[in-house]
């Protein structure tokens, strides 16, 4: 089993209709290629989780990475897993406000994984969630 975690921005904000087109899309073909995992956005960034065959994993990452609909794309870790961590969910997603702590989120969705998983999940939230806070205090100082 095999693991995979990304972040990115959407190069444009998407309409909640373009939200459920992709998200219908993504959950076909995760379940045709066995594929499960999560993804959690605020309309400002992505974090996904996808976790299956290494081959299948690396084909979808590949395909996310040339999709017109991301950039950004940092790649955060691929590794070999034990078990896996949302076996039930072709592809879970949860949308927070842009105000919402990704951190928490985060916290909801993993209560059932690996403590490794979590806690490598909670860094790369906490590091978004740092960001976002310096982006606003930035911002509040120059208004």
């Amino acid at each position: 089993m095999y693991c995979l975690v990304y972040m990115s921005s959407p190069s444009r904000e998407m309409n909640p209709v373009e939200v459920q087109a992709l998200l219908r899309r993504a959950k076909h073909n995760n379940d045709r290629d066995a594929i499960t995992g999560i993804l959690i956005h605020d309309r400002r960034r992505y974090l996904q989780y996808l976790e299956g065959g290494q081959a299948e994993v690396e084909a979808t990452f590949a395909r996310i990475s040339v999709d017109p609909r991301h950039h950004a794309i940092i790649r955060l870790h691929g590794l070999t897993i034990d078990r896996r961590q949302f076996p039930d969910w072709a592809m879970a997603c949860k949308m927070s406000r842009p105000d919402d702590s990704l951190k928490s989120c985060v916290e909801r969705l993993t209560q059932d994984c690996d403590a490794q998983v979590v806690d490598q999940l909670l860094k790369f939230a906490e590091a978004r969630d740092r960001a976002v806070l310096g982006q606003t205090a930035r911002i509040g100082r120059s208004a």
